[in-house]
């Protein structure tokens, strides 16, 4: 191998330096040229086709949009979305590309059970790439500057001028512009499920807990365990201090603060109308106040109270973290589809209840998911700690 590797670099007696120059040149075009060919052929629609995956799930969709086929005339195919122009980076997105050689290999997304299996993870893959490089792939064909607004629909105008101000990046809004939107909320779904699993260990031994969905609230022990004579509705993130337990009943303490006049509500935080339990009259009777304060900004008057009172030791937990977790995963699954995300402490908590009823057409959650969702938000608005407590 030494005597080879010698030979294959010692200088020839019988060629001129010219002619081996001429030769390497000429075999450096025909490499480049048909390894360049090549990577171009990769980038066809014939050939993105060519596996049954493909055809069978993504063209299939890819078909039935305006990428495929408009008045224009003018047709997006796979590369023109997921693979970069400039050279370098189309090389390296190559290189990254030969994971999905092995993926083929073990049958990932071969069936379309398999498929929108995956739906979900491959979909966010893609967005946090075209994020991540402000939709770099979109912008070869659509620009700002080069966009008529006059032209365009009222609507669409009225959201693409504020988005080119902003600086926003095109897949922020168009999510599922060629494939069909995945269901994301199947992770805060089961998201939910774990924490419901949790509870059912951490209502029965922690001291300090969190509730993750409305509760029941009741004024005897028994009254908890059966479901009777219910005093009042306790809601979801909500900080409670166990202070007696009796078989699957917690008696537990509930801190807040209550605005003068409505006695009905307990709130979280002075001031604040993040809403941590609605009561009956038997249990406004039980509240007991501790101190009254005038706020200077709005000449209201609030009282600081607490209210003991039973509850079932289900859907409670302690880890404050986990709860968030389970709140930022639905935040991101209901709102990210049709515009970028604001980042919770961009508006006050009193503002994200007109922002929540605002897009409540737009999203499609249950009566308990939107509470929490719009309880999530509050706790971590620009005048409330960022989320580091959930009670008073």
């Amino acid at each position: 191998m030494h005597r080879l590797w010698q030979k294959f670099w010692r200088p020839s007696l019988r060629y001129g330096l010219g002619p081996l120059l001429l030769v390497g040149a000429i075999g450096g075009v025909v490499f480049w040229g048909g390894f360049n060919t090549f990577m171009e052929y990769t980038n066809t629609m014939d050939f993105c086709v060519s596996c049954h995956e493909m055809r069978d799930n993504v063209y299939v969709e890819y078909k039935e949009t305006i990428h495929y086929q408009n008045a224009s005339g003018v047709r997006a195919v796979c590369a023109d979305c997921h693979v970069p122009r400039p050279w370098t980076q189309k090389f390296v997105r190559k290189v990254w590309a030969t994971n999905e050689l092995y993926h083929k290999v073990v049958g990932t997304i071969s069936t379309p059970e398999k498929y929108e299996a995956n739906r979900a993870r491959l979909a966010k893959r893609v967005w946090r790439t075209m994020e991540a490089n402000d939709s770099q792939e979109c912008r070869n064909c659509h620009t700002f500057e080069a966009m008529d607004f006059h032209k365009q629909s009222k609507e669409a105008a009225e959201r693409m001028q504020p988005a080119m101000e902003k600086g926003e990046t095109c897949i922020s809004c168009h999510k599922g512009i060629a494939h069909k939107l995945p269901d994301l909320s199947t992770g805060y779904i089961a998201m939910f499920e774990e924490l419901q699993t949790l509870s059912k260990e951490e209502g029965a031994k922690a001291d300090r807990l969190f509730s993750i969905a409305t509760k029941t609230m009741h004024l005897e022990a028994g009254e908890a365990e059966d479901g009777e004579a219910e005093v009042g509705k306790l809601l979801p993130a909500t900080e409670l201090s166990v202070i007696e337990r009796d078989g699957d009943s917690l008696k537990v303490r509930l801190e807040g603060w209550q605005q003068d006049g409505v006695d009905r509500v307990i709130y979280a935080l002075m001031g604040k109308r993040i809403f941590s339990a609605a009561l009956g009259k038997p249990a406004v009777e039980k509240i007991e106040r501790h101190e009254t304060i005038v706020d200077t900004d709005t000449d209201l008057t609030w009282h600081q109270v607490s209210l003991d009172f039973w509850v079932s030791r289900e859907d409670v937990i302690s880890d404050q973290g986990r709860l968030w977790d389970y709140g930022a995963e639905m935040y991101n699954a209901s709102c990210s589809t049709c515009h970028t995300l604001s980042a919770p402490d961009h508006f006050l908590a009193n503002q994200w209840i007109g922002n929540m009823k605002a897009m409540s057409r737009f999203i499609v959650l249950d009566k308990e998911q939107y509470r929490f969702l719009q309880k999530y938000l509050q706790f971590h608005a620009s005048d409330t700690a960022g989320g580091s407590h959930a009670g008073g």
